[in-house]
């Protein structure tokens, strides 16, 4: 059997009905020393996308400082002071689990693939609906509470995709849909350096190796809007891809294969290429 027949996930349990969709956060209140003086810091202008289908999940992250001085353009043509704000970024891409306990449901996020290095701690926190589109998250591992509204229109179908390399391999890449939303993760190819302290930030990293910024910020995180013909991408962690509408078809050839046809850059053209399926939940048969 080959390795992207048995993909991570694959036996994973689905995750309930209710937490599947695309998520907005409203709000981020973080526990510091300044709560001893005061309340505590709180988040609401980064722009924060949780795409959650029944078992695998897309995140992006986009601080409103990333925006400042933004411009559409590859990386190789962006200024230092450009790569440092996206460096701030954070996004990542895997499998969800949720389990229950007597006090609540713990949701556990298992990175595949991160925008940011290797992190300390399990990301994991309690979930607590206050109605059925709007949650609230607390963490387990971290002193924080999270809101989330869910978009009304992320429901109805829900489609998870790996890409594969020539040898039929998983090569990281995902696709993700829920509702009229998709989402599009591309790793970056470059490693992290050995005996790297989990922990640290890829703003701390770069600050030691200021020459790898475009390797290690070579990771894409897109999130759009999807009508069947077109994706309209809204936020990414690579600027050229923004405010961009790429031609897109997404089709099931049988049970273990889709074709999807998408460019890789803007203003590519694409041949319809074989994804792996991880899962197609689509009763409306709008996909093909």
């Amino acid at each position: 059997m080959s390795r992207a027949a048995r993909m991570p996930g694959a036996e994973a349990r689905p995750v309930p009905a209710d937490l599947r969709g695309v998520w907005v956060r409203t709000l981020l209140q973080t526990e510091t020393l300044a709560e001893h003086v005061g309340a505590p810091p709180s988040d609401t202008t980064t722009w924060v996308r949780w795409l959650q289908t029944s078992r695998w999940h897309a995140d992006l992250r986009v601080p409103q400082r990333a925006f400042h001085g933004r411009v559409a353009l590859p990386l190789a043509e962006q200024a230092p002071s450009q790569l440092a704000l996206l460096a701030e970024q954070q996004g990542f891409v895997g499998v969800t689990q949720v389990e229950t306990q007597p006090t609540g449901e713990v949701c556990t996020w298992l990175r595949a693939h991160d925008f940011q290095p290797p992190s300390l701690h399990p990301d994991s926190g309690w979930l607590l609906f206050e109605r059925p589109d709007r949650l609230v998250e607390v963490g387990i591992h971290a002193d924080y509470n999270e809101v989330w509204e869910r978009l009304p229109d992320s429901g109805g179908r829900f489609v998870a995709l790996a890409g594969l390399d020539a040898s039929g391999q998983d090569d990281g890449r995902r696709l993700l849909l829920a509702g009229r939303y998709l989402a599009r993760v591309r790793p970056r190819q470059a490693a992290w350096p050995r005996g790297m302290p989990p922990g640290m930030t890829l703003v701390e990293a770069l600050l030691h190796q200021p020459e790898r910024a475009r390797d290690w910020l070579d990771f894409e995180i897109s999130f759009g809007t999807f009508d069947g013909a077109a994706w309209q991408v809204q936020c990414s962690t690579l600027p050229v891809f923004e405010n961009q509408a790429l031609p897109c078809a997404v089709h099931r050839l049988d049970d273990r294969l889709a074709s999807v046809t998408l460019p890789a850059e803007p203003g590519g053209t694409a041949e319809p290429e074989a994804w792996q399926v991880l899962e197609w939940d689509d009763p409306a048969g709008s996909l093909g």
